[in-house]
């Protein structure tokens, strides 16, 4: 009897000490009061009548894969993949090769595509929207001069919206991405309606901001260095747009970073008639740039997670 007794005591005491170890394990690592700041940083300005995040957690949150975004007009060059980022969320990996730059230079590097995002979200009938989502360039990364990341998009139809980058101006469609410049500095980076025409002049108002570079060869760098992308950390940005009543100078785009206004640009003419829409995330990056100075030294990746967008208001 005492040998069984102690057998059974033995027992449950090593039940007892393998408990608290598989429990920790179990626990979440983002706490809820985390998990919602983080939301408030992916929508500074509320989730509106219609939007979706990939955030894990989130009220209604959806899977991060092609299913999702939809993705057209998809670069030849390498696939874009969905993996699990360094901290573990679902993740998009942008993998740049040694020696690439833009998207037409071999090797090919980074990713480009067009998603408009689930159809039951349609930006085609907002008036404003916002993009959000959060990046993160691992400890090592060479900056380099600088490179593309995602933004909206827009113009008079889905063909001719893809028509405002790579040095392609049109009074027909804008983008408005970022990029992210040597040591880290951020920027954003527009195709707007030329302001060289009569119609769209009021366009050269963002040329006005701090730090801001309006050459006409390529696209705007608005507010460079205004802000940080930090190393071996995750960056939340979001990115507010609003069309102008066709007539008027009255569009606005806005960046935030982790939930704070950084810029500001308004007065702005984005479309000169009804047909002109948001109409989807320019999912696009690569070191460059158009020369050689701006390839990567090395292989380099970069990941994207927790994408979201709302409609804030509607045509």
């Amino acid at each position: 009897m005492h040998f069984t007794s102690l057998r059974k005591t033995c027992l449950l005491l090593t039940s007892i000490t393998a408990l608290p170890s598989t429990f920790v394990t179990a626990m979440p690592t983002t706490s809820l009061s985390t998990r919602d700041a983080t939301e408030g940083t992916l929508f500074p300005g509320g989730r509106g009548d219609a939007s979706w995040t990939t955030l894990s957690g989130a009220k209604g949150s959806v899977p991060l894969n092609d299913g999702t975004l939809r993705p057209n007009h998809v670069s030849e060059g390498p696939a874009h993949t969905y993996v699990n980022g360094p901290d573990g969320r679902p993740s998009l990996r942008s993998h740049y090769p040694k020696g690439s730059y833009k998207p037409s230079a071999t090797p090919q590097g980074g990713i480009s595509f067009y998603a408009p995002g689930p159809s039951n979200v349609d930006l085609s009938t907002a008036k404003e929207a916002e993009f959000g989502y959060s990046v993160y360039f691992p400890s090592d990364f060479d900056w380099v001069k600088g490179g593309k990341l995602p933004g909206f998009y827009g113009g008079d139809s889905d063909d001719v919206a893809i028509s405002c980058s790579g040095g392609r101006h049109d009074a027909a469609c804008f983008s408005a991405r970022l990029m992210w410049r040597a040591n880290g500095e951020g920027e954003l980076y527009t195709y707007l309606p030329p302001y060289t025409e009569s119609a769209f002049a009021a366009n050269k108002k963002q040329c006005d901001f701090p730090n801001s570079n309006c050459g006409t060869a390529y696209g705007a760098s608005i507010g460079t260095g205004s802000f940080n992308f930090g190393a071996g950390k995750w960056t939340t940005v979001s990115e507010r747009v609003k069309l102008n009543d066709v007539g008027q100078a009255n569009g606005e785009i806005e960046l935030f970073v982790e939930g704070k206004s950084i810029i500001k640009l308004d007065g702005l003419i984005l479309r000169d008639n009804d047909e002109g829409r948001i109409r989807g995330l320019q999912m696009q990056s690569f070191f460059g740039g158009s020369t050689t100075e701006w390839a990567t030294p090395k292989d380099q990746d970069v990941y994207f997670a927790d994408l979201s967008v709302a409609i804030l208001n509607r045509l």
